[in-house]
């Protein structure tokens, strides 16, 4: 029997409007935005998540990996952000940002919502001037300047393709639109290379103590086009990171001595993803497991070699599959 319309419009609409937050007859806003950082930087730089401590003449730089091409620095109690993208930092246990690094204007290091949000009274961003047609930026650098921001020295490094591109005769990054950074904390000279290939200002770095080099694959070096660059410029430390397509055991240790290799995660979502598959497959929470799985793969496809990954795949398809015919 189908119901006259204004009795089905009368039994539709108060779950209607309680989507939309309605509470006692009456419309109220529910937010869905976000949270943001919001944590005393002293506290996060003194706790578990840094994961690298790095000495100088004036204090100790300490690193948190983020997710991508985002890193946080922290210093003399300031908090510098690399390529802030959400969800990365949608973490009110993050510091408050003091200063954010844009090094070119790809969604995969500049979101300009997220930018929005993380500003701050006192925030300084920095980035090339490409940026501002997408963000406001505070201390645009071209290739070759610098500015001294919050005790550190920035310096803008060239960060650009040579030949890699979408089709012949155009390249991902064009030369003179992107910014890499040499970074002066206190004597302690660390660089950021962004998306780059190894270009000859890269090569010509001289005294680099910590290098954060990306391997973009195919948008920047793979990790042998890397370790002959680490062996032009012989930073002290390397620390690979937006390796989301590379495989970082084709890098050539030998070839980059006596530089460290120091390993670090910087898809950690996908490591929690991955984790609440194998212990959703276990509840027979199939549904989940596939979704955990495919967003896993997105955002880290090198881990599908995970162990965890491999017999979770295995067990949802017998489980689903069971007779052989």
């Amino acid at each position: 029997m189908m119901l006259p319309r204004f009795l089905t419009l009368a039994l539709v609409l108060p779950g209607a409007l309680a989507l939309f937050g309605c509470e006692d007859g009456h419309l109220h806003h529910v937010s869905v935005a976000p949270p943001v950082p919001s944590a005393p930087a002293a506290a996060v730089f003194a706790g578990p998540r840094v994961t690298d401590r790095f000495p100088t003449a004036s204090g100790e730089l300490s690193v948190i990996p983020l997710e991508h091409a985002g890193i946080l620095f922290g210093w003399h109690d300031h908090a510098f952000y690399v390529d802030p993208t959400a969800p990365a930092v949608n973490d009110p246990e993050l510091p408050r940002p003091d200063a954010v690094l844009v090094t070119d204007p790809h969604s995969d290091h500049l979101d300009p919502v997220v930018l929005a949000r993380l500003r701050r009274p006192g925030t300084v961003v920095v980035g090339p001037p490409s940026v501002e047609a997408y963000s406001p930026v505070d201390v645009p650098l071209r290739n070759g300047e610098s500015r001294r921001v919050f005790d550190v020295d920035v310096t803008a490094v060239p960060s650009y393709n040579v030949s890699r591109g979408p089709v012949p005769g155009l390249v991902y990054h064009e030369r003179g639109r992107d910014d890499g950074y040499l970074l002066d904390f206190g004597g302690l000279r660390v660089y950021v290379s962004g998306d780059t290939d190894c270009v000859p200002e890269l090569a010509a770095l001289e005294h680099v103590d910590v290098a954060f080099l990306g391997m973009n694959v195919p948008y920047a070096m793979t990790p042998a086009e890397a370790s002959a660059c680490v062996a032009a410029f012989h930073p002290r430390v390397v620390i690979p990171y937006a390796y989301r397509h590379a495989d970082l055991k084709a890098m050539n240790r030998a070839e980059m001595t006596p530089t460290r290799v120091v390993l670090r995660d910087f898809y950690p979502r996908a490591a929690q993803l991955r984790k609440e598959a194998y212990d959703g497959l276990a509840h027979g929470m199939w549904g989940l497991v596939e979704d955990r799985l495919d967003d896993a793969k997105r955002i880290d496809p090198d881990g599908e070699s995970d162990w965890r990954v491999v017999l979770t795949r295995r067990w949802l398809k017998e489980y689903q599959d069971p007779w052989p015919w």
